[in-house]
């Protein structure tokens, strides 16, 4: 699976995504619109599905793993409520598209990624955009992060069975994480540590990738 390089513009394609796509299902968050206008998709999308970069579906980008479809991305950014000074945890750097967007709103993103091929291209892509703001990890997600850290918000493109404790314990006072569970019928859920203890809520039906338990890859 080959990869262009290129940084070439195609900021027409991506804002009619962001206009057919995002806008005309209720994704009105700001910063959220503003940051898939800074980042376009096809600099993370695989050479021979270029063509396909601004389609509203998910991509393989090797390993078994995908990224993910642009409303689903921004539907559970903007159900985080983010704010500027957010420190973040993503579970899946994949591409790196969504750290990327991730970057471009909150102060500071961790990146977890199982596999080391994956983070390596994601690394590769990230140093071509003006963002310093982020670390990658190559790490196995459902430990928790590999600092003893806690965070405002997490996010999770993949999807356990449970929800993982160590994720749990990782969120901040009034922290909020979210994340599909199960199997085939997967549950997009929005977790809150609030001061009743933690609660959950339902947000839509899903459907993504397992998350891998294991040593990372």
């Amino acid at each position: 699976m080959g990869w262009s390089g290129q940084m070439n513009n195609r900021s027409d394609e991506n804002q009619l995504m962001i206009w057919r796509q995002l806008k005309r299902r209720k994704i009105e968050t700001p910063s959220v619109l503003n940051a898939f206008t800074k980042i376009q998709r096809h600099h993370f999308v695989p050479e021979e599905f270029q063509d396909e970069a601004y389609g509203d579906f998910p991509l393989s980008i090797g390993a078994g793993q995908t990224i993910s479809q642009p409303f689903i991305i921004a539907l559970m950014m903007q159900t985080l409520a983010l704010e500027k000074t957010d420190e973040v945890l993503e579970i899946g750097t994949g591409s790196g598209y969504s750290t990327a967007l991730l970057a471009s709103i909150v102060h500071w993103v961790d990146s977890l990624e199982f596999y080391q091929n994956l983070l390596d291209a994601a690394q590769k892509r990230l140093e071509h955009l003006n963002l310093t703001n982020y670390k990658l990890w190559h790490w196995n997600g459902w430990t928790g992060p590999p600092i003893e850290k806690q965070y405002d918000a997490i996010i999770v493109w993949a999807s356990p069975n449970r929800i993982p404790e160590p994720l749990v314990k990782s969120l901040k006072n009034n922290g909020r994480m979210i994340m599909p569970i199960g199997k085939n019928d997967q549950k997009l859920m929005l977790i809150k540590n609030g001061k009743n203890g933690i609660t959950q809520q339902f947000i839509d039906w899903v459907r993504f990738v397992p998350l891998i338990d294991g040593e990372p890859l």
